[in-house]
């Protein structure tokens, strides 16, 4: 081993707190983040204000397509420190530290080295999708793609120990997924056929302890499953995304999807992919290659994503699903660090290629604090919706009288409001059995003017409440930090009995 590699393994070992003072470093920076966002934020944005609408209640399904783990977990800190906008980071970036410390443990239970595992780990921040687009605005995907995280982190350990609590815990994992996010499902198909293509995993998951991680998986899982049943509705309400059929012909539905498969798989990875080719290029003259045989980690971290984007693929040719968004490739493709991490490590061994790989991912990491904050506040070509003037809206509007609930169209200034009155109850347009959630008083609330719009039209006529056209009050909210841009406006009325 030369000079190099004896440097980047002492390093890659040093541990602060008993811990890779990596994971010291990124739980660091996700702490910093909860706090930077909660100080520079106004209100909730969009996916924010949908889950403090959700949050005060808790069910199996919340509509919208959207499974229920993260507004459970967004209500149970909301019992712990309240309803407000510390809570929803504190969802967000603990959800985040969780995926990133899982693959970097994950890692090394498959058999890498701190360094690799470390340069896996920091090169999610090499992911738009992640170490942008979760940081900024998700939710319900941040969710999906951690409990993949959970899942790899526990197959490596039930691999590993090879007991009863820890195929419990790969069942309990796998659970989670599709009650983070439904797509996340793909990586459990993921998991568990590249783990049977590799003989020494083949041997534990044929096993007599699969029972126990299927009964796990099964009782935590059926729950839900079983909401989903009886609301269908709620459970396909955004499917029209995926634009199933949409030329009309079988053929060229099939041809569409492959090709924007590809040509999101290529979005999703391709600032790692840039990354992975600029640092293997330079060490190309410096650098061997490994002979060793590849282990059973190293053959499973090389075949999962490829696997995976097999399985989406026969998805696609199957169901003629014509548009995928690269944001829904995270569970398939956030592994793809990880393996040109593995990858880099066995054709440029013996260089700082891996430890370089990890440094632009956390380069890029630092980045994103002073974007994100300029972001949040200013926005880019439109307005951010958490610069809002809540405050005013909420002062005007019950100046009108009281309520309890708000019946609306839209969660975004609902929602907020319950950061002045966590009492408050939202029910909107995707809320599963709405008829169940209404009281009085009730706050009538929809975005434009005094006439409702279609889908706020349906929802009073399912509720069979009248719009008593007298008493509807128009008024137009701000954005506090862009006051070039246009106002929301918004109409309202109260039902009192």
């Amino acid at each position: 081993m030369n000079h190099a590699s004896l440097y980047q393994t002492s390093l890659a070992n040093r541990t602060l707190f008993g811990l890779p003072w990596v994971v010291v470093a990124v739980l660091a920076y996700f702490a910093f983040q909860i706090g930077l966002v909660t100080f520079v934020s106004n209100g909730a944005g969009l996916d924010d204000a949908e889950q403090l609408a959700n949050m005060d209640y808790l069910d199996w399904g919340y509509g919208g397509s959207q499974p229920p783990l993260y507004t459970w977990l967004a209500h149970f800190m909301a019992a712990l420190f309240g309803t407000n906008l510390f809570t929803l980071q504190l969802v967000k970036f603990g959800l985040l530290a969780s995926l990133f410390v899982s693959v970097f443990y994950g890692l090394r239970l498959l058999g890498f080295s701190n360094t690799v595992s470390a340069a896996g780990m920091l090169g999610l921040f090499l992911i738009p999708q992640i170490g942008w687009e979760s940081q900024r605005a998700l939710t319900h995907s941040v969710a999906g793609t951690t409990a993949c995280g959970w899942i790899l982190l526990t197959f490596a350990w039930h691999m590993h120990r090879q007991n009863a609590v820890s195929a419990l815990l790969f069942g309990l994992a796998m659970a989670a997924a599709p009650l983070g996010k439904l797509n996340a499902t793909f990586f459990i198909v993921m998991v568990l056929v590249t783990g049977l293509s590799i003989a020494p995993y083949r041997k534990v998951l044929l096993s007599r302890l699969s029972c126990i991680t299927l009964l796990g998986f099964l009782l935590v899982l059926a729950p839900t499953a079983f909401w989903m049943l009886t609301h269908k509705t709620s459970v396909i309400a955004r499917s029209g995304k995926l634009q199933i059929g949409a030329t009309g012909n079988a053929l060229l539905d099939r041809l569409t999807g492959a090709v924007n498969l590809f040509q999101s798989t290529i979005l999703f990875l391709s600032v790692a992919l840039i990354v992975a080719a600029f640092v293997a290029t330079i060490y190309f003259a410096r650098s061997e290659r490994l002979t060793t045989p590849r282990s059973a980690g190293e053959l499973f971290m090389r075949r999962i994503v490829l696997i995976g984007l097999g399985i989406v693929l026969a998805g696609v040719l199957v169901t003629g699903a014509s548009h995928i968004k690269d944001r829904w490739l995270q569970p398939i493709l956030f592994l793809g660090p990880a393996v040109l991490a593995c990858r880099i490590n066995r054709f440029r061994a013996n260089s700082h290629a891996v430890r370089d790989f990890g440094i632009a991912g956390a380069i890029a990491a630092l980045l994103v604090p002073p974007i994100l904050s300029y972001n949040l506040v200013r926005g880019s070509n439109s307005a951010p919706y958490g610069q809002l003037d809540y405050a005013a809206a909420y002062e005007e509007i019950t100046a009108s009288g009281p309520f309890k609930v708000i019946l609306t169209d839209n969660p975004q200034l609902p929602g907020n409001f319950r950061l002045f009155d966590p009492s408050l109850h939202v029910v909107h347009a995707e809320t599963p059995d709405p008829e169940t959630h209404l009281g009085r008083p009730l706050l009538v609330m929809w975005l434009g003017g005094a006439n409702p719009n279609e889908r706020m039209a349906e929802l009073l006529k399912r509720m069979q409440i009248s719009v008593p056209a007298a008493a509807v009050r128009t008024t137009t909210v701000p954005f506090r930090t862009r006051p070039d841009h246009p106002p929301l406006v918004v109409s309202y009325f109260l039902v009192q009995d």
